[in-house]
């Protein structure tokens, strides 16, 4: 029993969880974050971006700058492929720390990987695209691009741009980059292609029917309004007068909200 009393102080103290100053820890902390930089995602100046084929496990730091990289990105690959790492699918570079999923969205259709073929100098490419020679391109306005620079997009011909060319002029331009899946013959891929080269301006303003003169010829050569809308919008126009606001094409029966929303951009009553 006399033991037992006289050990407990010795067991107490071996025991005993030191104290720990929450200050003194604290600062310790705040001095590690101070010289740690652990943010992945950092602001990129505004440059100009080129957009071409590259493969990750070969492509230069300045390539990866001309692509719009950030030079920690740049430099994680470049140690990563160092260290005997490598890219064998395009999927494998948003692996990487740090890689922001909207800039591989827009990098993942150039991505192309390259593997040596046994006993054969031939070179194959992950995306199994044709042979064309990959030619730099700067991302671009939609409704200012011709023919010949929708043909440097893989898989559009003289037919499909002349086509998309078209379109675009009988919509009164494109306001909305989803509105490329609307022309006939472009798969997915070319689309995701379109929608990574080129871009609409915020600021572009459409071609605009005048809903209080257009005939209904001129109004059912829109794509969106088709013969009997541009009939109903005549006939509106003819019993209660002109149109106050592009809003009272809702008073049509035939012009519900979605009718009204898609046609909204292209018209006026001026």
């Amino acid at each position: 029993m006399l033991l037992i009393l006289f050990s407990y102080p010795l067991y107490i103290t071996f025991f005993q969880q030191p104290e720990i100053s929450n200050d003194a820890e604290q600062s310790k902390i705040d001095s590690l974050l101070a010289h740690w930089d652990f943010n992945p995602i950092r602001t990129i100046e505004n440059k100009t971006i080129t957009l071409f084929a590259f493969d990750p496990n070969t492509a230069t730091k300045e390539e990866f700058d001309s692509l719009g990289l950030p030079a920690y990105l740049s430099e994680r690959i470049i140690n990563y492929r160092t260290k005997g790492g490598s890219f064998r699918k395009r999927d494998d570079l948003s692996k990487i720390y740090g890689m922001d999923s909207s800039l591989m969205k827009r990098l993942y259709p150039f991505i192309e990987i390259r593997v040596e073929k046994p006993n054969s100098k031939e070179r194959i490419t992950d995306n199994k695209t044709d042979n064309k020679k990959s030619t730099p391109a700067v991302v671009q306005d939609l409704n200012l691009a011709d023919t010949a620079q929708l043909k440097l997009i893989r898989g559009i011909g003289p037919v499909l741009a002349n086509r998309i060319v078209k379109y675009r002029n009988a919509l009164g331009g494109f306001v909305d980059q989803n509105q490329i899946k609307e022309v006939y013959g472009l798969d997915t891929n070319v689309i995701k292609m379109v929608n990574t080269r080129f871009y609409i301006d915020p600021s572009f303003r459409p071609s605009r029917i005048n809903i209080n003169t257009a005939s209904e010829s001129d109004l059912s050569n829109h794509p969106y309004i088709r013969s009997k809308i541009a009939k109903s919008i005549v006939a509106y126009r003819f019993q209660h007068g002109s149109f106050n606001e592009i809003a009272d094409l809702l008073k049509i029966d035939l012009i519900d909200q979605t009718i009204f929303d898609r046609i909204r951009p292209y018209l006026t009553i001026e």
